[in-house]
């Protein structure tokens, strides 16, 4: 069984960012990162997911700032979500072959679907969608490497887990990874004795 969990970055100062999360009535450990960076580990909740986006449209509204969703699925795949002031702007999929769904028709047979899409015999797509480095860029410490940012969107280390290739996302942002590549149930609040656990509109 391969590495999944669900990460939020903002791009806001830290304070700011906790009492946002709090008002969201969301279960959350937030870590700051570096300056104006901040991670939320949000608490699972059915089937082992964290919802993200009701965080990042509640906060990136707020605080009128960008946003940034993390979802690695099993070490297959990476699937981030850019939004800007609450509204999503830009997706990104490492790879488009890991999240086609098969299913079955009326006839009994077997076709492949995207996004809820039927997609044409011997079409499958393959490779990452969105792995555009200026959607990233604001995310970025510093004046962004976008050709370091591009690499490491389209995994040019080669066979990596997608955790691994998402841990170099955040790096090729010049971010330490340590809080953005790790789900609630795997984390102890000591581990970043700097972090707040917001719980149900309340922070401690």
């Amino acid at each position: 069984m391969g590495t999944s969990y669900e990460t939020v970055l903002v791009a806001a100062e830290f304070t700011a960012v906790v009492e946002a999360v709090t008002a969201t009535g969301r279960r959350a450990l937030v870590v700051p990162v570096v300056d104006d960076r901040v991670a939320v580990i949000p608490r699972e909740g059915a089937f082992g997911v964290a919802e993200l986006r009701p965080i990042a449209t509640l906060v990136g509204k707020r605080l009128a700032c960008p946003v940034l969703t993390s979802a690695v699925f099993d070490s297959d795949v990476v699937q981030c979500c850019v939004f800007h002031d609450g509204v999503l702007t830009h997706r990104y999929v490492s790879d488009l072959a890991m999240i086609v769904e098969w299913f079955e028709d009326d006839d009994g047979e077997f076709k492949p679907r995207l996004d809820g899409k039927v997609l044409p015999p011997g079409q499958l797509p393959e490779g990452p969608l969105g792995d555009d480095a200026a959607a990233f860029a604001p995310f970025a410490v510093g004046a962004p490497h976008l050709d370091g940012i591009t690499a490491a969107l389209r995994n040019a280390d080669g066979d990596r887990f997608a955790e691994g290739q998402h841990a170099g996302i955040m790096e090729s942002l010049k971010l330490p990874p340590d809080a953005l590549t790790v789900g609630f149930r795997h984390v102890r609040q000591d581990r970043f004795p700097s972090a707040v656990l917001v719980s149900a509109g309340a922070t401690r």
